[in-house]
């Protein structure tokens, strides 16, 4: 293919990953690929298995015939996901719909061991992994970081300077003939979102996700916005009480001290210590051994304390995303997190987002839904992400 047949090719993927199954004529109204050149590439993508015929649409196309819809086939070339965080790391092998052929899980008890974070250990452990899976090689490589890549300098950006002791340089030397793509954990999250995620109208999302830390990303005009910028996206530290606890930022009242679980997990000890009544004694003998599983656990027994912290959260988060949707164009809101899996928190999330929200009649109300949060997302998510490279050569 010439370069600018290559891209035509990949303008139509794109289609098909974010609104199909879609028909030929629909390709042409959505990028503007004449009806000629749209009818060979899909043909050349239904040869070669790309793509395959999902049946006819439900209303008729020129004088009555049904539309013939296509979408992408699963399969083809397998990928590797990895995510890595700071008391674990994932790996995935996955196709080009992101469905899951094998995984293995690394944890540690103890977050940011360098013993455990070990770049030679762990690029040890990626080729044992691949081999114990002969059947499905690799032909690139997707990997989830909790920060930012710096390519120039092969280590991770990040507001916790332990990344700073973590080369990536023997993990690109150990496949320097694989092709090999870094973003941010929440970034690639999103790309599979977009790609493979259950809403195909290919309109502006944001992707709010809560963990060690909050971050936000968000896809407009079918790319990742601003993604270039480090510091887009970092709504953990959006100023939700000025007067509020002193952020490792250096400011105070960030949105990170009120819900992410690195904080959450820090107040739950706090409670440990000095309530005069919590149920985390009941749950744990020393506040060493709380973790997130024991908040929610104290939070479902009504653990005051736990309850009134998670609502802050909660309310904080809701707020934060008010105030987002007045600069950012985003159809719908997508919230991936553990937060959001427990019913309760998700009601008062949903309400204080309706009593915040943005009185102008023309406005519309974003559509809020739940990916429910899984171990593997963030390895699934670096898979995407070379996906996206390889086969329609951006995200």
């Amino acid at each position: 293919m010439t370069k600018k047949q290559l891209r035509l090719q990949q303008e139509i993927l794109k289609q098909l990953y974010t609104r199909g199954p879609i028909s030929r004529s629909d390709i042409v109204k959505q990028t503007g690929i004449t009806p000629a050149t749209t009818s060979a590439m899909t043909a050349e993508l239904l040869s070669e298995g790309i793509i395959h015929e999902a049946g006819e649409a439900a209303s008729g196309g020129p004088a009555g015939r049904r539309k013939i819809l296509l979408e992408v086939a699963p399969g083809g070339p397998k990928f590797l996901g990895l995510e890595l965080t700071a008391s674990n790391y994932t790996l995935c092998i996955i196709d080009r719909l992101g469905r899951v052929y094998a995984t293995r899980a690394r944890q540690t008890p103890r977050d940011y061991d360098l013993t455990f974070l070990d770049p030679t250990a762990i690029v040890a452990d990626i080729k044992d992994f691949l081999a114990a899976h002969p059947e499905w090689p690799i032909t690139a490589i997707g990997v989830a970081v909790p920060g930012h890549y710096l390519a120039g300098q092969e280590f991770i950006v990040s507001a916790n300077p332990t990344w700073r002791h973590f080369s990536l340089h023997p993990l690109n030397e150990a496949f320097k003939d694989t092709p090999i793509y870094y973003e941010n954990n929440v970034h690639c999250m999103t790309v599979a979102e977009q790609l493979i995620g259950a809403d195909k109208s290919g309109v502006n999302f944001t992707f709010l996700h809560v963990a060690r830390g909050v971050f936000c990303s968000t896809v407009y005009n079918g790319r990742l916005y601003g993604r270039e910028n480090f510091a887009n996206g970092e709504i953990a530290h959006m100023i939700v009480d000025p007067n509020g606890e002193l952020c490792d930022c250096g400011r105070r009242g960030c949105l990170q001290t009120t819900a992410s679980h690195e904080w959450l997990v820090k107040k739950a000890k706090l409670l440990y210590e000095n309530a005069s009544s919590t149920y985390l004694r009941q749950l744990v003998n020393d506040p060493a051994d709380i973790h997130m599983d024991t908040v929610f656990k104290a939070f479902q027994m009504g653990d005051q304390g736990v309850v009134t912290m998670l609502r802050q959260a909660i309310e904080s988060l809701a707020v934060t995303l008010n105030t987002l949707a007045l600069v950012i164009d985003a159809k719908r809101i997508v919230l991936h997190g553990q937060l959001f899996d427990q019913p309760q928190l998700l009601a008062l999330f949903q309400k204080t987002l309706v009593e915040n929200q943005f009185q102008l009649t023309s406005v519309q109300p974003q559509n809020v839904t739940v990916k429910p949060f899984g171990p593997t997302d963030g390895a699934i998510g670096g898979g995407m992400l070379a996906v996206a490279y390889q086969l329609l050569g951006e995200v």
